[in-house]
């Protein structure tokens, strides 16, 4: 898995000089891992039931289509689309059960990954400053994505990946190098130009040393809290204002601000996309279609190539409440496991992984391409697995 954002560079390469293959060399890739993780499963039947059974639960509406419409055409191209929604689900599966059984020497192999991993996303993003990579936003050339084709999914996988590094570095005591780390992470976030990742890497950084409310007073968090009301977070936003102004971003920003009202400017005009999508939804889903959605591709089809990029809403046009019932029961598995685990102080990351549930379902719900983000998926199936880990006891 070391070699999945090489991969992906490889492949934004290969698409940005238009060489298009019947699927891209970075969906084979998770495909291979996916179904290596699935053999794995073979030998785990509990594993292997839930992974079939969510599995079946996608791929319904594929297969009512193809009734539908006499052709199986649409079965071979929801393939791809479904496993970016199943790669989080099996990913998290294969690492909880890696996790348990191989525990701190775990724990280390996953994190010289993420860490590999950011400074790969790091280092493509800061090509911008000598003239290589892509922008993010092609009109304006602004921003920068690196070598990487998906540039909605970098933010995510930026706040993900950093924000582990930073848990672990405040973990362990090292107060200086964490506010270092969320300086440089926010200044790659500014090179990305994306609100996602700015916000994304601001609030992570903010929530990492809070503690849950306790009748305690912990004089150390409790400056912390003080100096970063007062003092961090207002001098991070003041540098950000005075870094963007003049900038092509800081133009871009102005002129939808000005053009759209509050809402569609917070959400980049999705609230219309799902507007759009809803009115397709009430005239053209037959009923059967209403209650297991009519699968990616037909409801690509039928928007016109255009989703609403909020990731509940495109589950629900997609796969209709069979797909909200998948969405709804993994989130809802993982809040209560997170919660269970983090009454015991040895599973040391389950309140860091509580957090990033509600962070990455924020960011979904707002900006989409999280749980069906193909460069994501994979370590937010990790991060999910992170809660299983449990310290020795002599280690406390």
């Amino acid at each position: 898995m070391f070699a999945l954002l090489p991969v992906d560079m490889l492949n934004g390469i290969v698409l940005k000089n238009g060489i298009n293959l019947p699927i891209s060399i970075g969906q084979l890739f998770k495909l291979v891992i996916l179904i290596f993780i699935f053999f794995r499963f073979l030998f785990k039947p509990k594993l292997l039931l839930v992974s079939l059974g969510f599995t079946a639960l996608l791929f319904l509406p594929s297969i009512y289509q193809s009734f539908k419409i006499f052709s199986v055409s649409s079965i071979f191209e929801d393939i791809v689309k479904i496993s970016k929604y199943l790669t989080p689900l099996y990913c998290f599966l294969f690492f909880a059960d890696f996790i348990k059984r191989d525990g701190y020497v775990g724990i280390v192999k996953l994190r010289n990954l993420i860490r590999f991993s950011y400074i790969v996303l790091v280092g493509n993003i800061l090509l911008k400053y000598i003239g290589l990579g892509y922008p993010m936003y092609e009109y304006g050339s602004i921003g920068s994505k690196g070598f990487f084709y998906a540039g909605n999914e970098i933010s995510a996988l930026l706040v993900i990946l950093s924000s582990f590094m930073a848990f672990d570095i405040w973990n362990r005591g090292k107060k200086i190098q964490y506010f270092l780390l969320w300086a440089f992470t926010l200044f790659v976030g500014l090179t990305v130009s994306s609100k996602t990742g700015i916000v994304g890497i601001l609030l992570i950084f903010f929530l990492i040393p809070l503690k849950r409310p306790s009748l305690k007073i912990n004089l150390k968090s409790f400056i912390f809290f003080l100096a970063s009301i007062f003092l961090i977070i207002p001098l991070s936003l003041f540098l950000i204002w005075r870094s963007i102004q003049g900038t092509a971003f800081f133009i871009r920003l102005q002129y939808f601000s000005e053009k759209f009202d509050f809402w569609t400017f917070l959400l980049s005009s999705r609230n219309i996309f799902f507007k759009e999508a809803n009115k397709t939804y009430k005239e053209k889903y037959d009923f059967i279609e209403k209650i297991m959605g009519v699968g990616q591709t037909q409801y690509e089809n039928l928007n016109h190539n255009q989703i609403v990029e909020i990731d509940f809403a495109d589950i629900f046009f997609a796969y209709g409440l069979f797909g909200l019932l998948y969405f709804g029961m993994l989130m809802s598995f993982l809040i209560v496991q997170a919660v269970r685990f983090s009454s015991n102080k040895r599973h040391i990351y389950s309140n860091y992984v509580l957090l990033m549930i509600w962070i990455l379902i924020g960011i979904s719900a707002t900006a989409g391409h999280v749980f069906s983000s193909g460069m994501a998926a994979v370590f937010i199936g990790i991060v999910f697995a992170l809660m299983y880990f449990k310290e020795k006891q002599e280690d406390i």
